[in-house]
């Protein structure tokens, strides 16, 4: 008898917890979370940026981690991928204005991919921000797109825009004049666009790269 109820209170507890979704760890605070269709099976991934042992101080720097979770049979979101080195962490923004400044400027889903933007300022004037664009394929999770954009309010402005799927990356590149910053002039701009075999590049094995291309040609991504 007490074996039957044994066996009984075991199967109602495996029961319970199959129809449970995904929690998040306890030193993970959510503060940021958008909704979209990462795989093309019709259904929204949640996906979750988290900062780690987060206080009530917003002024300390957090580590981040970000969380992909896709919806079961029963409708319960459940671990779909966790990576901990694409996300800047929160107070590594450069020279921050505000004490609300943040590096992550835009999280988002756009036709089955995730759009992840950076952004930096060196000082009260020249700003670096990074773009990254990823898909699901192939069971794993691919950068096939990129824009490494860095400018000062009127010296220069540059960006780099690599698309991965066909090799390809525009560098477009703008100068102008600070003599009058409150007229500020461009004074040249100019277009390039070059192909490159760029290595298949994973969002665990993502990081901020510099590639020599030919002298004075660099690409950022």
């Amino acid at each position: 008898m007490k074996y039957c109820f044994s066996l009984l209170l075991f199967s109602l507890s495996l029961s319970l917890y199959s129809g449970q979704g995904f929690q998040l760890p306890k030193n993970c605070t959510a503060v940021k979370t958008v909704y979209g269709d990462l795989d093309k099976d019709g259904r929204d991934e949640k996906v979750i940026v988290c900062n780690l042992n987060q206080t009530k101080d917003l002024k300390k720097n957090y580590k981040r981690v970000l969380y992909i979770l896709k919806q079961d049979s029963n409708n319960q979101y459940q671990l779909f991928k966790k990576n901990t080195n694409i996300l800047w962490d929160s107070k590594e923004c450069g020279f921050c204005f505000e004490e609300s400044s943040d590096p992550l400027i835009g999280i988002s889903v756009k036709n089955n991919t995730l759009i992840i933007e950076h952004e930096t300022h060196n000082n009260s004037r020249r700003t670096e921000s990074y773009k990254q664009i990823f898909r699901y394929q192939n069971n794993d999770w691919y950068l096939i797109g990129s824009k490494y954009r860095y400018w000062d309010t009127c010296d220069f402005d540059y960006a780099y825009d690599i698309n991965f799927s066909t090799q390809k990356i525009n560098i477009a590149k703008d100068t102008g004049s600070c003599d009058d910053i409150e007229d500020s002039k461009k004074e040249s701009s100019s277009f390039e666009t070059y192909t490159y075999k760029f290595p298949k590049v994973t969002m665990d094995t993502y990081k901020a790269t510099e590639i020599k291309f030919k002298p004075k040609v660099y690409f950022y991504y």
